[in-house]
């Protein structure tokens, strides 16, 4: 009998941690910033990517900025690689910020070049071909935040 709750208690447990594992409530999904920066690392492991990013203050510091991407397997399918980052490469990206404020949040793309844009997105900040024409075009105008570029006011 001992051995059957124990079952079950062990059995509840993971299915709650494989729940919590997948809520991308701890992202302000309805907000999406756009920041440059210089790969400190690019973390390829499951469950999730990590590129780590130095970002420049405005008094000339550095800020490591963390964002979570999808997975390896996923990322493969799209043509990204645990070379893709490189420590010192300089890159845009458009990310879905944590809600608490830290400095960081869910991957949506990543810009490479001037016309040439990856999506290592996990679904943390949803990202798709449509989002990252919209963003070309919000970029030309220098918008930096989706919420700016929507003309909303609070931003």
């Amino acid at each position: 009998m001992k051995t059957l709750y124990a079952a079950l208690i062990a059995s509840t447990a993971l299915v709650s941690a494989a729940q919590a594992h997948h809520s991308f409530s701890m992202f302000d999904r309805a907000t999406q910033v756009v920041i440059s920066g210089t790969v400190a690392r690019w973390d390829f492991n499951n469950p999730h990517s990590w590129l780590h990013l130095n970002v420049k203050n405005a008094d000339g510091t550095e800020t490591l900025w963390s964002f979570e991407g999808a997975a390896p397997p996923q990322l493969v399918g799209r043509g990204i690689t645990g070379r893709t980052f490189e420590p010192g490469d300089e890159l845009t990206l458009m990310f879905c910020p944590l809600a608490d404020g830290r400095n960081g949040g869910a991957l949506g793309w990543v810009k490479v070049s001037e016309e040439s844009y990856l999506i290592p997105s996990d679904g943390g900040c949803r990202t798709d071909e449509a989002t990252v024409t919209r963003w070309k075009d919000w970029l030309q105008k220098g918008f930096k935040t989706n919420k700016e570029a929507e003309g909303d006011t609070k931003a």
